[in-house]
């Protein structure tokens, strides 16, 4: 095979690549009369048009959902690009199309490409996926516990995965009363305070809660909390505590942790996606 024929083979299969990818984009059209929703399974993280000719807005009541519609009847084609919090890039050819055949599509994931945050942690996805399975890892104890009316609290893992810290609490309700968490809360406090001082408070909040089903732990059962928070300081002086309330109750359970024990989470490696059985793409 002379080498006109090996460029002529490479200049073939690089159209039919182009082509192919063309035909992968997404075809959107979109009327100048008509709002068009777009419906992403996660946060939306940025949006970027082609062209001034693509009207674009993201409700501020739904994270999730892009609304768009022509600037001006007939446009040229052109390009819309979305990244959602999951990591991943959506595409699509933009035509102009005064009755679209519907003007509200949900997209999956399936139909995006995945992306790297620079400089991030882990993004929603990787969170939701890791926080479930750890709430099934039982391969670390720690003794911060606590009980109100027989109700008992016992944070039994501390995790870490780059800048992300991951806390495993484990409720118990062997009472006869079932008990229905409201909320949680975890701040950074002073572990000692002079008399008549203002005790110095910092909330965090979590990047993501994962609660198996609803919050209700029943009468002799238990239910696993899994909290996912940015990497945080804390010295000798300072410790970080969880709070987390009955609903109309009185059962009110604190955990309260120190430096020593968060310098003992244990680090996720990949390895750990063999033990979890399944590919966390982290």
């Amino acid at each position: 095979m002379n080498r006109t024929t090996i460029n002529a083979l490479l200049c073939f299969l690089l159209c039919q690549l182009t082509a192919y990818a063309q035909e992968q984009q997404q075809k959107l059209g979109l009327a100048f009369h008509k709002t068009t929703s777009l419906v992403f399974p996660y946060t939306i993280q940025s949006v970027d048009r082609g062209s001034g000719e693509i009207l674009a807005q993201a409700p501020p009541q739904a994270g999730n959902v892009l609304q768009v519609k022509a600037a001006r009847p007939g446009f040229r084609e052109t390009n819309l690009t979305v990244i959602t919090a999951d990591g991943k890039l959506y595409s699509f050819s933009v035509i102009y199309n005064e009755n679209p055949a519907t003007t509200l599509l949900r997209l999956e994931a399936a139909q995006a490409t995945s992306v790297l945050f620079t400089g991030a942690a882990l993004n929603q996805r990787q969170l939701e996926i890791t926080a479930s399975q750890l709430a099934e890892d039982e391969r670390f104890h720690y003794g911060v516990k606590d009980k109100a009316g027989a109700a008992k609290a016992t944070l039994e893992g501390i995790y870490i995965r780059g800048s992300t810290l991951f806390y495993r609490v484990v409720l118990l309700n062997p009472s006869p009363v079932a008990y229905d968490l409201d909320f949680t809360r975890f701040t950074l406090r002073g572990r000692k305070q002079a008399k008549r001082t203002a005790t110095q408070e910092e909330e965090l909040l979590p990047l993501y809660t994962y609660v198996q089903e609803d919050k209700t732990v029943e009468a002799g059962d238990r239910k696993v909390l899994v909290f996912a928070l940015e990497k945080h300081s804390l010295n000798h002086h300072k410790e970080l505590v969880l709070d987390l309330f009955e609903k109309n109750g009185g059962r009110h359970l604190k955990l309260r942790l120190r430096a020593r024990d968060i310098l003992q989470a244990c680090p996720l490696l990949l390895s750990d996606e063999a033990h979890f059985k399944q590919n966390i793409n982290l």
